[in-house]
């Protein structure tokens, strides 16, 4: 059996190792198809910044769910004394952790890196066929689309900077005038950067209600039984249910971050259990305060940017931006607070595109998606975030026949599971189609030839 997995950031490669560990190398070829020379980062863990620290704590970051010490192990052989579990660690470093667990997996033989580009995936009953940019191909038996998250398109036409594109902050003087277009983690990350790099000059960041990320806390474990929640109960029901649990976990002395933490097992079961009406309620009304209390900063982080916050060098502003006109080398910007039906103008140096990841599938940049989707072998999902997977991350086509042969896991499955592109979600997914795959070279391997 020829297992090819498409990707190879931190999805991909978690998929690799994972299958690896389940099959029998004398059986079955494992593929991992990217065009990087390393595999292993993705563009979440390529960052050099030291300031830009992961948002989970190493206690829950292993790549491995059965080994929750992993990581823990891992840092302690590779660096000494090894932090305590409740640490959040640089995203560089969790990038160096995956990439051994790749090298590791390369060395052995039980993986095989591709250095291609897969521009297509051609499905028949007896295979599928990758074909490759170089003009190649390779016919496997199973698929597993890994690509992460989807470039975005400009926001409104506007002339922003992508977050992580190399360059993106260059250029720039230390006083500069700077706009960020998002109040999230990765406007953090970015402010934290221009810091960094000795930026002095105001920095506006603007969101549509101007909400920061909650930050971390030491806080006592909780646990809520299945049937103790609402599952395909009215949005409104749910959330007066949450509300209610977490004001009685605050009044024994706990936290609201408990509560929250404690409906993270379930929250795949309630997205899945949502009507669309209620899926498209969520997203449009309780989608950025579900965003602020369940991706939380570091508590490190929230300190540094509480200086910045203090000290009159950051701004944070809900509302929109309305018009942006170019003038030689500055951009002349047009907001509209939420409060208010009249408009400001600022003058900055560069704005930077933090909005967070590319929703609307029809708009993929991704040549891989773009001719799935125009061939019908993939169908966007019915409330338009990404792409229909089933349940078991089989992709679903135009005719809503469901793959036999390609999955698709991370990020391209967050509309069918919301909550999946963290890596806590990803190692599951991981695991669990590393299983199933391995049941299925069982079952072919006892197979009798015809």
């Amino acid at each position: 059996m020829r297992i090819a997995i498409v990707g190879g950031g931190a999805t991909g490669t978690l998929a690799a190792i994972h299958i690896a560990k389940h099959v029998s190398a004398r059986t079955v070829e494992i593929l991992l198809v990217d065009p990087g020379e390393e595999i292993g980062r993705g563009l979440a863990y390529s960052t050099t910044d030291p300031r830009h620290l992961l948002n989970v704590r190493v206690s829950n970051m292993s790549a491995l769910p059965e080994q929750p010490q992993h990581l823990h192990d891992w840092l302690k052989a590779h660096g000494g004394a090894g932090p305590m579990p409740f640490c959040f660690i640089s995203r560089g470093r969790y990038g160096d952790y995956l990439s051994d667990l790749a090298r590791e997996a390369l060395a052995s033989g039980a993986v095989r890196h591709v250095r291609d580009v897969c521009v297509d995936v051609v499905e028949d009953r007896r295979a599928v066929t990758l074909r490759l940019g170089s003009g190649g191909a390779i016919e496997a038996d199973h698929v597993i689309l890994a690509t992460g998250n989807d470039a975005k398109p400009a926001v409104n036409g506007f002339p922003a900077e992508a977050p992580w594109t190399p360059g993106s902050l260059d250029g720039l003087s230390q006083e500069a005038s700077i706009l960020v277009i998002g109040s999230g983690l990765t406007m953090v990350d970015m402010v934290l950067s221009l810091d960094r790099r000795g930026h002095r000059g105001p920095i506006v960041a603007v969101s549509r209600r101007g909400l920061l990320p909650s930050a971390h806390r030491l806080t006592a474990a909780h646990n809520f039984p299945s049937d103790e929640i609402p599952f395909g109960a009215d949005l409104s029901k749910l959330i007066a249910w949450l509300r209610l649990r977490s004001a009685k976990l605050t009044a024994n002395g706990a936290d609201w971050r408990s509560a929250v933490d404690a409906l993270r097992p379930h929250t795949q079961r309630l997205w899945r259990d949502m009507t669309l009406d209620q899926k498209r309620r969520f997203l449009r009304h309780a989608r950025v305060y579900w965003d602020v209390h369940r991706h939380r900063m570091a508590p490190d982080i929230e300190q540094a940017l509480g200086r910045l916050i203090r000290g009159g060098r950051l701004t944070i502003i809900a509302g929109r931006v309305i018009d942006v006109r170019q003038e030689a080398d500055r951009l002349r910007v047009q907001i509209t607070r939420r409060d208010s039906k009249d408009s400001e103008e600022g003058v900055f140096a560069r704005i930077i595109d933090c909005t967070g990841l590319a929703d609307d599938p029809l708009n993929s940049t991704n040549p891989l998606l773009r001719t799935l989707l125009a061939r019908g072998s993939l169908r966007p999902d019915a409330v338009g975030i990404g792409f229909d997977v089933a349940e078991n991350y089989a992709i679903v086509g135009a005719d809503g026949a469901r793959s036999q042969r390609v999955k698709a896991i991370g990020p391209l499955a967050r509309a069918a599971f919301w909550e999946c592109i963290a890596i806590p979600d990803i190692r599951i997914q991981c695991k669990q189609i590393a299983e199933a795959l391995a049941e299925a070279a069982q079952e072919e391997a006892e197979t009798p030839a015809s």
